[in-house]
């Protein structure tokens, strides 16, 4: 993860993008293979990926949810030029009545394509998750990035920046447990950097223990035979 604070402002000619090379052949290489009809990032900075997602994609509808207040100038200038695009600046991640107002009313119930480089802490990742892997379509892909990051050297030490945060790799583990117990994840993917889960074709979009219920999990359908897991 970068430090956000060293990171030039975009400008209309020039969009800002914390992503290096590999992230870059990532998407290079999904566009190639995959068309969504919506797409919801999670997470924006300086809007560089919006526009890069916009670009490689060319999706019929795109949002994307940003917890910093500051709008970025050159991205609204960009959406308001563009049908069909939004971003909502000062939103948290796991805010489960805007991220479904979102898919209802700007994604059209199209959403076919999550990309999350937002908080990456395991609680709110996970929130977003369990809103948003119910909502979306059969065959489409939640993407989540920097997925390892509490196993590198640079976050070992106690005064380490989320020395007192659960690894998001927690979540991975618990969407393979979730992959193993029940019909609705056809695949995950892992890279060092990220990894994708791709939801079954058989899974219809809005299926899923608690899409309607704010108490509900669609972790609740994980079979564990009783037992038990700590967090790391």
């Amino acid at each position: 993860m970068s430090r956000k604070k060293d990171r030039r402002p975009s400008t209309s000619e020039a969009f800002t993008i914390v992503k290096n090379e590999a992230y870059l052949r990532f998407y290079e290489l999904l566009a190639s293979t995959f068309s969504p009809r919506a797409i919801l990032e999670l997470g924006i900075f300086q809007g560089g990926s919006y526009v890069l997602l916009d670009k490689l994609f060319n999706p019929r509808r795109m949002s994307a949810v940003e917890i910093s207040p500051g709008p970025v100038a050159s991205l609204l200038r960009y959406v308001a030029g563009m049908e069909d695009r939004f971003v909502h600046f000062s939103t948290s991640q796991s805010d489960r009545k805007i991220l479904e107002q979102i898919v209802r009313d700007e994604l059209a119930d199209e959403l076919d394509l999550v990309v999350d480089d937002a908080s990456h802490t395991y609680e709110q990742t996970k929130a977003s998750f369990e809103v948003l892997f119910p909502l979306l379509r059969p065959g489409g892909i939640y993407v989540i990035e920097d997925w390892s990051w509490a196993h590198h050297p640079a976050y070992q030490s106690a005064d380490a920046p989320f020395a007192k945060r659960y690894a998001l790799s927690n979540l991975l583990f618990e969407q393979i447990m979730l992959m193993g117990s029940t019909s609705l994840i056809a695949e995950i993917r892992v890279w060092k950097f990220l990894y994708l889960i791709r939801k079954a074709e058989a899974a219809f979009a809005g299926f899923g223990v608690g899409q309607n219920d704010e108490n509900g999990s669609i972790f609740d359908q994980i079979l564990s035979r009783g037992r038990e897991w700590s967090l790391i």
